[in-house]
């Protein structure tokens, strides 16, 4: 019976052959700890409780109509969202509230809570949500009083207080065909310091800032911000929606599982993790190059004599790379790791805002920020000037789904994950709107900035402010400290996504990419094999600058088709006609579907246009080159192996009942 309960809890457990062969030693997967003691002491509080999830059919999203909900309109119900509160992991990063829950002798729990969505008024409902999602929820139900007299082995909701007891969270993930391998760690402020650290958009306009003057000027990037913020609050929206109604750390390519029709499910959800893997790998190499190039331009300032070559920032890259590999060995720190983060990020953010305000004279005057434009890129039209010069705050926007690919590792994701990812958005703007003004009221000689021997612009723009060496080289040290927190949360980032994708076998060798370290917590194998990618890449700065630059461009545009695709497959399918999580903004929410498929096919298009003109080797755009590489190693692979080996969402389901049949 036990072994039978086990597989309806973890029906990922017998995805393979080798999984069978270990079926017996599987640790139930809704279990509130990994620890062995308690999971024996569980075995014997559950014997004869006759225990029940029902296994998923092919389609959990489909509203269910014959459902006692059914005309009523959502809500957290009693026991859906507060009653979880009790979640309970050692080394858990939630809230401290937990620790007065685990004292309670017992737990009342509802299992799978499938009440239906209608759509409400999108604005009113708006600022319902937010607040709920900020605001923490401890609650705690009483346990009926029938409950409290029912023998322990007769009654299969509760269990006693001692022991774990069954986790909706898990219970949810069970249903989709999965098991619970990590331990949630993560608490909403934790999540909402990695997804920051990763998009980190104040720390972007600084890598970027003066790249993009010969594109537009200043008018590019302070006007630019407000409207890549616009529309990353529609991809945000987009993104909160989907993973509110169904968290899941393969993000984007388990939507398209759920969402697309059965004959096209498994190749549209394959193409779709293998472009969001790729453009996660393509930004954390971004990523480690900035800040390289940081750190070799604070050398330069101490030593003018040095000239810079390719092979220095290679070397620099590869450092932070490691360093990045190294912070994210250690699973449990990881949450404490990205809430410090966050903090420095903030007071790195406030320190560099205020000195070079407070040093700088004399200041630009407001029609310089403002109405300053600059067209140094050989182009005749201003417009397509503007638009290239886009793709610098573009950039410092990106990689909005990274806490959906933590979905496993927070409790409550349906609300965390959504908070964590309007609040990047949120952050992002205000920082790198103020910042990116503060920087060119401050701005003195421009063609300086753009030829320092140091190769970092912003480093000579703080030499100029403050007219000290010393301490720009320190503003800039608290530069290189935000971006390596960035480099950490990419790597944290990419390794759960390669992870998850190898979950469903989506990968060459996914039976070693889809393990969980049992001592570090993490996808220790996905995460080397990930970081040794990027080290491999940053042998193509070595080659060519121009050509690693479009890989930076390919990272902002494979990321929107990554999304486009479930959010079209979302509007084919018809929003109304999938469970609507806690976040749902309606008619709102459909806008913000329109503007992200709109911008997608805009950047796919605009941003593959030369740097400069006329287009010579060094200054052409290579974009369309590394497009044209991820597909075809992305479709070779699938003719050559994948549709073989990859694990749809009706094979999932199909494996789960089958093995359930079998020990029933």
């Amino acid at each position: 019976m036990m072994e039978l309960e086990s597989l309806i809890i973890n029906p990922a457990a017998q995805g393979t052959s080798v999984r069978k062969k270990k079926f017996e030693k599987t640790q139930i997967a809704s279990c509130g700890s990994r620890s062995s003691k308690n999971n024996s002491k569980l075995e014997g509080d559950r014997k004869g409780a006759g225990f029940y999830l029902p296994v998923a059919s092919f389609d959990p999203l489909e509203v269910n109509k014959n459902s006692d909900h059914a005309d009523k309109p959502y809500q957290e119900e009693e026991g859906d969202v507060n009653d979880h509160e009790s979640y309970r992991h050692r080394n858990s990063d939630s809230d401290s509230s937990d620790e007065e829950d685990d004292r309670r002798p017992q737990h009342r729990r509802h299992l799978l809570p499938s009440t239906p969505a209608t759509i409400k008024s999108s604005l009113s409902h708006l600022f319902t949500i937010i607040p709920n999602s900020i605001l923490p929820s401890n609650k705690m139900t009483t346990i009926p009083p029938e409950a409290e007299t029912m023998p322990k082995d007769k009654n299969p909701l509760y269990f006693d207080g001692d022991a774990a007891s069954v986790d909706s969270d898990a219970a949810k993930l069970a249903e989709m065909g999965y098991t619970q391998d990590l331990e949630r760690n993560f608490s909403k402020w934790s999540l909402l310091g990695v997804s920051f650290a990763l998009t980190n958009s104040w720390f972007g306009i600084s890598a970027s800032l003066v790249t993009g003057i010969n594109s537009g000027g200043p008018i590019v990037t302070v006007y630019g911000i407000v409207l890549i913020a616009l529309i990353s609050a529609c991809v945000g929206i987009s993104l909160a929606e989907l993973v509110s109604s169904m968290p899941n750390s393969g993000g984007q390519y388990y939507w398209v599982s759920m969402l697309a029709p059965r004959s096209r499910a498994k190749f549209l959800s394959y193409i779709t993790g293998a472009v969001g893997y790729a453009g996660s790998i393509f930004t954390s190499a971004s990523v480690a190059l900035a800040i390289g190039s940081a750190l070799m331009g604070m050398i330069q300032m101490n030593h003018p004599d040095l000239v810079i070559k390719r092979w220095m920032v290679f070397v620099a890259y590869q450092i932070f790379n490691l360093f990045a590999w190294f912070f994210n060995c250690y699973g449990k720190t990881l949450p404490k790791v990205a809430s410090f983060f966050l903090y420095v990020s903030l007071t790195s953010f406030t320190v560099i805002t205020i000195t070079v305000l407070a040093t700088s004279s004399p200041k630009q005057d407001a029609k310089f920020v403002f109405a300053n434009f600059v067209n140094n890129t050989g182009w005749e039209s201003n417009a397509i000037a503007f638009i290239v010069g886009l793709i610098n705050p573009n950039w410092s926007f990106a990689c909005l789904d990274s806490a959906t690919h933590l979905a496993e590792e927070v409790p409550h994701p349906e609300r965390n994950i959504p908070f964590a990812i309007m609040g990047t958005v949120a952050i992002g703007f205000v920082t790198a709107f103020l910042y990116s003004i503060a920087m060119f009221f401050s701005m003195k000689n421009l063609d300086e900035l753009v030829n320092t021997a140091t190769l970092v612009p912003i480093l000579e723009l703080y030499r100029q402010a403050t007219g000290s060496k010393p301490a720009a080289i320190f503003l800039e040290f608290l530069i290189c400290f935000t971006g390596l927190g960035c480099q950490i949360a990419c790597h944290t980032w990419q390794a759960r996504l390669c992870w998850s994708f190898a979950r469903d076998r989506g990968l060459p060798g996914s039976q070693y990419w889809s393990q969980v370290h049992p001592t570090m917590g993490i996808p220790f194998y996905a995460h080397t094999m990930s970081c040794i990618i990027v080290a491999l890449l940053g042998l193509l700065y070595i080659g060519s600058t121009t050509a690693f630059n479009s890989m930076v461009t390919a990272c902002i545009v494979l990321l929107y088709i990554s999304y486009a695709i479930p959010v079209t497959l979302l509007l084919a399918k018809g929003r109304n006609n999938i469970k609507h999580g806690p976040f749902w903004l309606g008619k709102l929410g459909l806008v913000a579907n329109l503007v992200l498929l709109f911008w997608t096919g805009f950047t796919l298009v605009m941003y593959s246009f030369p740097y400069y003109m006329p287009v010579a080797s060094g200054t052409m755009n290579y974009v369309s080159a590394v497009y044209g590489v991820v597909f075809i190693l992305t479709i070779g692979y699938w003719f050559a192996r994948g549709n073989r080996t990859f694990r749809g969402g009706s094979q999932r389901t199909a494996e789960a009942e089958h093995i359930v049949r079998e020990h029933s």
